[in-house]
């Protein structure tokens, strides 16, 4: 799903109908990662709730929630896929609504893919030196995902400052999608970041 995102963001570059068969495409598995991870789900709020787990499920509860939102005004606002559902009237605000979740749900699936981070690399836990390497490199990445955030301004499209998003068509497609995934790395470093911190606050208050 994750990788599916610079292509979403990316959809006056791509053009309108490869960016409605990608949210398709994420939705259906949006859809099948809610099946499979049911039992999860199910647990959310059993047992004791840690400030790490606190913060893992309302991460997960708002991005929820805007995965819902996100594709329902997509398909409101379709020209092509679903024309023939009866959604006349409705543009308007479906595209606030889209532009809206489209960078929220964009920054919060990032963070969402930071609280994974220690499990996938939990295997790597034996090669200290790569890890390492792995770790100093993905910092740099998020750092870069930092300044690409602010230059291209994505806070303006998530607090509705700018509600006109601007694509540069001279730009070469890489660098965009270099920016995407840079952005995508900062989140997940801040998402890795809070839940190492809250899961020792949380180690030291049960010792």
């Amino acid at each position: 799903m994750v990788a599916a995102l610079p292509v979403l963001m990316a959809y006056s570059l791509v053009g309108e109908l490869l960016h409605e068969i990608a949210g398709t495409v994420m939705l259906a598995l949006f859809v099948a990662h809610h099946i499979l991870n049911r039992k999860a789900t199910a647990a959310m709020f059993r047992g004791r709730q840690t400030p790490e787990r606190v913060f893992s499920t309302g991460v997960n509860l708002l991005l929820f929630l805007i995965t819902v939102l996100l594709p329902l005004s997509g398909i409101v606002m379709s020209k092509h896929l679903y024309t023939f559902l009866p959604t006349k009237g409705l543009s308007a605000t479906a595209r606030t609504v889209h532009l809206l979740t489209s960078y929220w749900g964009f920054a919060l699936m990032s963070l969402h893919l930071g609280l994974h981070l220690r499990r996938m690399f939990l295997p790597l836990r034996q090669r200290k030196a790569l890890l390492i390497a792995l770790f100093c490199a993905f910092t740099l990445l998020a750092g870069y995902g930092a300044y690409a955030f602010v230059s291209r301004g994505l806070w303006a499209y998530m607090t509705l400052q700018n509600q006109f998003v601007y694509f540069d068509f001279d730009e070469p497609r890489i660098l965009f999608f270099l920016d995407m995934l840079s952005i995508i790395a900062a989140f997940a470093w801040i998402g890795n970041t809070i839940q190492t911190v809250l899961h020792r606050i949380g180690g030291k208050h049960h010792g």
